[in-house]
């Protein structure tokens, strides 16, 4: 009966949105459902995962605190939403410190890191080889393509005659190359795929004479924008 009246009306209120959040009902099948859009959706529910697991320290961090105080009559007792306060206070310290972590890392090692989906990844030179490994099995697909078909490449990155695997770069995503589908074999210069952005300033490239360089952001825009349309 003393941990009811720990808990106020704001608890009672914070554990009920975190209930209705995390709790919904499932569809019934074959009624229409309107929901949020997906990425909404996932943002709702990391921020409802991230809410319980506060309300969860907060219980936790007032059980223990008010049990380790129970012989020291002189230290005031918690509650509820003092706990969960001081749980949050913590939550952002940690951040803060993961924070300034972070921008440490990138001040004694710059440009050691690339943003890769939603991490970074250490820029390893050892990756090169299958980077460009990767590039070698597509330019072999795609010449294979150019010779039956009068020395034009795929319109676009879907057609069947190629293995949609090959589209893909080796990164965890499995992110697809940037391809410029329409040319011909006439345009050896023209850069005929290139690696996604994820792979950070230095990308790999294959051009239509077959060959495949390293680029430099300042060098893939230059090529780029002097590039002619297919």
């Amino acid at each position: 009966m003393e941990f009811k009246r720990g808990v106020p009306h704001s608890g009672r209120v914070a554990i009920a949105l975190v209930a209705l959040l995390t709790l919904a009902p499932a569809a019934q099948a074959g009624m229409t459902v309107y929901g949020l859009r997906d990425i909404y959706r996932l943002r709702l529910q990391e921020m409802s995962f991230f809410l319980l697991l506060l309300v969860i320290c907060a219980f936790t961090l007032k059980l223990l605190w008010n049990h380790a105080i129970k012989n020291v009559p002189s230290v005031p007792r918690i509650k509820f939403f003092q706990a969960f306060c001081l749980a949050l206070l913590l939550g952002l310290s940690m951040l803060l410190i993961l924070t300034m972590i972070s921008g440490i890392r990138e001040v004694l090692t710059p440009e050691a890191w690339r943003h890769q989906g939603t991490s970074y990844r250490l820029n390893d030179p050892a990756q090169e080889p299958a980077r460009r490994r990767s590039l070698q099995h597509l330019r072999t697909a795609l010449f294979d393509y150019a010779r039956a078909h009068d020395g034009k490449f795929p319109l676009h990155d879907f057609v069947p005659d190629i293995p949609s695997k090959l589209w893909e770069s080796p990164d965890q995503s499995g992110s697809h190359y940037l391809y410029s589908g329409g040319v011909s074999t006439n345009n050896p210069a023209v850069l005929l795929a290139i690696e996604p952005p994820n792979f950070g300033d230095q990308r790999f490239v294959l051009t239509v004479s077959g060959e495949i360089e390293l680029l430099s952001k300042r060098e893939l825009d230059q090529r780029t924008r002097g590039q002619p349309r297919p």
